[in-house]
């Protein structure tokens, strides 16, 4: 019988001879640790130990860890929340939710490609308990899955990545960038605004059909609008949104596309100057019973409190309501900007700059920088040209 080389022995067990081995490494927190391994031949035994000791020499071994998927994505999520805005936040943890609710009690380094493309399927199907998702919520979760994976691959957790090995869903061909086909038509949007003259709601309306985001107008203060009548203009750069937690104003928009100063179209400007003048008067008479903030929301329940993204969407309901128009999204405003002017003739550069659209990156290609500004009054005298 061949001789056993000296890291591996004989174990005489209850069930039968073992061949032990054993390997020193180097653990996650960086502490020495020794790898010990039993087979029932000694084959098997020399077999692990060459291939984990070449592993080892190579820096490619992975020793055996506990972490669990729930305690992986948990990790990494605690890590962002004082790095990214709350929103961006919440939007991560609902990422990763079907994630570890599917696996969160499997060991990181058990899960397999297969299980990826398990989860997609399910998810595509709605076979989770959830109703079925769509291509833009599945992604942003392969996304994530993906981050959270590639930090675990490079602190030695994982041999590799194989949440990367999963290509994304793909935009069905010929699918438009921005969906516009439950926009109101021109004669809708006239009825609705009809409906709201000098109502106070009147504002919110045009601003959203304008096609600023229920954030961007509920994060809209007077300081970011100017009403000078040579040159008057609305700053989008704050917005108020909603989270697991409540509801938060951040100081910059959804997008680094989405900040941006719009030309106030001619119609709009006297409007705005009366609600203005209303919410004044509303102020003086309210006394202390007025709750506003020294810098007005433009948006704003009686008493000046900012209204909440739910009750924006409540007056968008119910104005469709008292206007006697079918149901909609709010977002469908913003559609319905994006199909007004390009009934009109702007170019899909000015509409995706004007709605603050990720799409508006490509304008500084399109036309020349100097000319950004006429673009967008000349979007703006569109918005009034049918009015």
């Amino acid at each position: 019988m061949a001789r056993l080389p000296h890291h591996v022995r004989k174990i005489d067990t209850p069930r039968g001879p073992r061949y032990e081995t054993r390997v020193n490494a180097t653990g996650r927190d960086g502490a020495r640790i020794q790898l010990r391994r039993r087979f029932r031949t000694s084959a098997a035994a020399i077999d692990w130990h060459h291939r984990t000791s070449t592993s080892l020499a190579d820096g490619a071994f992975v020793a055996r860890s506990s972490l669990t998927v729930k305690q992986a994505c948990e990790e990494w999520l605690d890590a962002k929340k004082i790095r990214t805005k709350p929103t961006t936040h919440a939007a991560y943890t609902a990422a990763l939710a079907p994630v570890i609710q599917r696996y969160g009690n499997y060991p990181v380094q058990s899960i397999h490609r297969g299980d990826v493309e398990a989860l997609i399927a399910e998810l595509v199907a709605g076979s989770t308990g959830r109703v079925p998702w769509k291509r833009t919520s599945i992604n942003p979760m392969l996304a994530r899955w993906r981050t959270v994976w590639a930090g675990l691959h490079a602190d030695g957790t994982l041999p590799r990545n194989v949440v990367a090995l999963v290509e994304p869903l793909r935009k069905p061909a010929g699918q438009l960038a921005m969906k516009i086909d439950d926009s109101l038509t021109t004669a809708e949007a006239d009825q609705l605004l009809a409906a709201h003259v000098g109502h106070p709601h009147e504002v919110m309306l045009q601003l959203a059909l304008l096609g600023l985001r229920r954030g961007e107008l509920g994060g809209l203060r007077w300081s970011a609008v100017d009403l000078n009548p040579d040159d008057p203009t609305i700053t989008v750069r704050a917005s108020r949104v909603a989270t697991p937690t409540g509801t938060v104003e951040q100081d910059s928009v959804k997008t680094a596309s989405g900040s941006r100063v719009l030309p106030i179209p001619a119609h709009l400007l006297p409007i705005l100057r009366r609600h203005d003048l209303a919410q004044r008067t509303m102020r003086l008479a309210a006394g202390n019973l007025w709750k506003g903030e020294k810098d007005q929301h433009v948006a704003a329940l009686e008493f000046g409190q900012p209204p909440s993204p739910r009750t924006i969407d409540r007056w968008w309901e119910l104005a469709l309501q008292r206007a006697g128009l079918p149901h909609r999204r709010l977002h469908a405003s913003r559609h319905t900007a994006a199909s007004l002017l390009n009934e009109r003739g702007a170019s899909p550069a000015t509409i995706a700059a004007w709605l603050g659209h990720a799409d508006g990156g490509n304008l500084a290609l399109a036309v020349y920088v100097h000319s950004r500004n006429d673009a967008l009054k000349g979007a703006a005298a569109l918005f009034t040209s049918g009015t």
